[in-house]
């Protein structure tokens, strides 16, 4: 079964993924690392290159090819979802499951990795202060409220990784059990 991770930044899709990956036998994919590979430059020199729109044509282009594998696990980056026609396309060729955790989870997990992410920068690609970081996280995750929501299951990200990754693995055991 073909499974795709959502959730805002630093939900925990990546370090969940892989976990969940091996315990259900299956391989892990990174969509984010595999729009890095495939610009050659990481994602904060393409946001600054090229700007969020190529980055957004990437994503949906190397989405549409994870339809080729049937058993999979994929962490998708946290706007992937946003776009109508990569949101259908998830839930038509997969099972979406959303990381949820709270605000104050999720601006602790940005603080304290070295992860850059471009969304939480100023203009000059400077790391926005903490309070900044909060409040943009709270509007991001607000505009992007529905788009989690709309996933086939919503998970509580707000654990250790292993509870997280024995969620991943029952629902999807659940769903890929003959009805």
């Amino acid at each position: 079964m073909r499974v795709y991770l959502t959730g805002f930044m630093a939900s925990g899709k990546s370090t969940v993924g892989p976990e969940a990956a091996a315990r259900l036998g299956q391989p892990f994919l990174d969509l984010d690392r595999l729009i890095a590979a495939h610009a050659g430059r990481s994602i904060p020199t393409l946001f600054a290159e090229d700007g969020e729109e190529h980055f957004r044509e990437l994503e949906r282009d190397l989405l549409r090819r994870t339809a080729a594998t049937d058993d999979l696990v994929v962490a998708l980056g946290g706007g992937a979802l946003v776009d109508d026609e990569n949101r259908a396309f998830a839930k038509e060729h997969g099972l979406v499951l959303y990381l949820n955790a709270p605000v104050d989870t999720l601006v602790d997990r940005v603080a304290d990795d070295d992860t850059r992410r471009p969304l939480l920068e100023d203009d000059t690609g400077t790391r926005l202060p903490r309070d900044e970081q909060r409040t943009r996280i709270e509007a991001m995750l607000e505009e992007r409220r529905s788009t989690y929501e709309a996933a086939h299951h919503t998970l509580d990200a707000d654990r250790p990784v292993t509870e997280v990754v024995a969620q991943v693995v029952e629902v999807v055991s659940e769903q890929a059990e003959p009805a």
